[in-house]
């Protein structure tokens, strides 16, 4: 088609499409061959990866490398001009381009390149770039030249004056390759990245890149769902049963053999994205033709969905010894993401023989897979057997937090493990570190309300988009000062609508429903609610949805008709034709405190108690 008969349709600018235009001509000319030092010249300039190549001229990639060193098809490093032509700019802050004139000079120093998280999104923040901007400060105190490969403009981690030099490159294979190339760096670290980082450790490692910190084969053992349980039954160490499935046949035979409720997700994700509790042989169905792609390569995995408490472990590990700087105890029940969790630390309700199987755990599994650097294990317990959910080779998003409450370098003392300190040299000693003298209570913040029809219903896909911190030596202070900071209404009476599903319906969820009542709350739900309500001795009147959302409407006007708070636990989260779904959806618009999780709403009584008796609250610094 034309660009005018494209510009009528699609009233997509034509500067636009003559673009496209111009992508889709040089893919057929790789198509239609043969690949010369020009058209590969050409291919690479405008962007296109190795591998894009390779796919469309059907050129193997020893011959695509013959062609680019014989030619020396390479990019060059421009510095960006931060001052604009006004002055000379004389930053180390550089980005790539096939033109002539190089302007980046390596230095003959030992450098290490730290290889960043890329853009900030759901399921991978902040608390990677502080883990980044922590590690580029360590090795430069270590005596090494820090550089940095990022492609985030607004991070700290890409300020020029933070590294010794700063790359703004995709973080690609192949990019990542260019600048290795030109700075010769003693190693990479990948571990403060996040996943997108880690997910370079298969081909940075099939080119003989030194890997500093964990190696691959490990990072490979603990990411692979049937090394990883082997190693574990090795090491008697109890796991959700689970199998990974690449077809739909597999899948359904894990059903015959697990039973429902299931958490099923694919491999290598981040933030728990496309990860679900499926209840029946229907939302499996529709979770795996809708959300993920069945595949050999990346298969989806299949576990057994533990109900009981879960559990964060950080660690920094040598090779030999390990530093636990503490255990943090989530409130809500395993099924919600770590990340969507509130957080506490030190753990308030676990026995000592758990935490010392805690303990035990970690140092068993860090020794396994000779973790150098930094690591995180998330367990769960039902009460009576405690089980590793995943372990995760790398930083984690609660490392800033322990971090600080606790006064361990983690992120420096990750660095000299990896360059050969052992962690006995330090101050911190190695095991279980001290306990801190208060309660560090982390709460998600969320930006539901600006992103237009997403469903706040918690579950295993993260959904936050960033965390406060509140700090008491009184826990039921930490949690009021968390929901604060967060910017919680926190009501102290009014009308609550309540609707819950069967498996909710029980004797934890009443305690709960009367605690509120105790506090002066009036009760409304739906008629599949009610009766259990009234015969748990409560007052309770009818509501159905759409009077609920009339009383939301009204949030801000005088009529005595409206709600102070929602509890709703849906049969199935981020189902839009849901009736309770406007309900959840109109609650979070008008700020008003909906929660999909009976046990943040159990914490979310701790604290509108504390306002209701007017306790004042103090604040230091930390």
């Amino acid at each position: 088609m034309s660009i005018d008969e494209l510009f009528e349709i699609t009233k997509i600018d034509r500067w636009f499409l003559t673009r496209i235009r111009r992508i889709i001509d040089l893919e057929k000319a790789l198509e239609e061959g043969p690949l010369t030092k020009e058209l590969l010249y050409e291919a690479e300039s405008r962007g296109l990866t190795d591998s894009d190549i390779i796919e469309l001229s059907g050129v193997s990639r020893a011959v695509i490398q013959d062609i680019r060193v014989y030619n020396d098809i390479y990019p060059v490093y421009k510095m960006v001009d931060t001052c604009g032509g006004e002055f000379d700019a004389a930053t180390p802050y550089y980005y790539s381009c096939y033109d002539d004139g190089d302007e980046s000079v390596p230095s003959s120093e030992e450098k290490i390149l730290v290889i960043g998280s890329g853009p900030i999104r759901i399921g991978q923040g902040i608390e990677f770039d502080y883990c980044c901007v922590q590690g580029i400060w360590a090795i430069k105190e270590l005596g090494y030249e820090a550089i940095i490969v990022n492609n985030n403009p607004e991070t700290v981690s890409t300020d020029f004056d933070t590294s010794d030099k700063l790359y703004f490159e995709p973080l690609h294979v192949d990019d990542v390759m260019n600048v290795i190339k030109r700075e010769r760096p003693y190693g990479v670290i990948l571990q403060f990245g996040g996943q997108t980082s880690l997910n370079l450790a298969k081909q940075l490692n099939s080119r003989s890149i030194n890997l500093l910190g964990t190696s691959f084969e490990n990072i490979d053992l603990a990411e692979d769902r049937e090394k990883f349980v082997e190693l574990l039954e090795r090491l008697n160490i109890a796991v959700p049963d689970g199998v990974a499935v690449t077809t739909r046949q597999e899948a359904f035979a894990a059903v015959e053999k697990l039973g429902y409720p299931l958490v099923v997700r694919p491999s290598y994700v981040i933030g728990g994205r496309a990860m679900q509790v499926v209840y029946d042989d229907e939302e499996l169905e529709k979770y795996l033709a809708e959300a993920v792609s069945l595949s050999a390569e990346h298969p989806v995995l299949i576990d057994q969905y533990i109900q009981g408490r879960e559990i964060e472990v950080d660690a920094i590990a040598d090779g030999r010894d390990i530093l636990i700087p503490g255990i943090m105890e989530h409130v809500e029940r395993a099924g919600v993401h770590s990340g969507d969790s509130i957080s506490v630390y030190p753990d308030f309700s676990l026995p000592q023989e758990v935490e010392e199987e805690l303990v035990s755990c970690t140092k068993r599994i860090a020794e396994a897979l000779q973790i150098v650097g930094l690591v995180n294990i998330q367990y769960a317990w039902d009460g009576e057997k405690v089980f590793v959910i995943e372990v995760n080779p790398r930083a984690s998003r609660t490392v800033p937090i322990l971090s600080k409450v606790t006064g361990v370098p983690m992120v420096k003392l990750a660095v000299a493990a990896m360059l050969g300190q052992p962690l006995c040299s330090w101050e911190y000693g190695t095991g279980l570190y001290p306990r801190f003298d208060r309660f560090a209570v982390k709460i998600p913040v969320f930006s539901s309300a600006k992103l237009t029809d997403m469903d706040m219903a918690l579950g295993p896909e993260m959904k936050s988009t960033g965390e406060v911190l509140g700090i008491d030596p009184d826990l039921n202070k930490a949690l009021y000062k968390g929901f604060l900071a967060e910017g919680s209404s926190i009501p102290t009476g009014g009308s609550i609508f309540v609707t819950l599903r069967t498996s909710e319906q029980n004797d934890y969820t009443a305690e709960i429903l009367q605690g509120y009542v105790d506090a002066g709350f009036s009760l409304y739900a739906t008629d599949d609610t009610i009766a259990f309500i009234l015969e748990h001795g409560m007052k309770a009147e009818l509501m159905d949805y759409d009077t609920a959302q009339r009383w939301i409407m009204n949030h801000d006007t005088d009529s005595p008709e409206k709600l102070s708070m929602i509890i709703n636990v849906p049969t199935v989260a981020n189902n839009k034709e849901n009736d309770s779904f406007p309900v959840r959806r109109k609650a979070t618009e008008r700020r008003i405190p909906a929660f999909t999780c009976l046990d943040t709403a159990r914490v979310f009584l701790r604290a509108i108690r504390m306002k209701q008796e007017g306790v004042q609250l103090e604040y230091r610094k930390l």
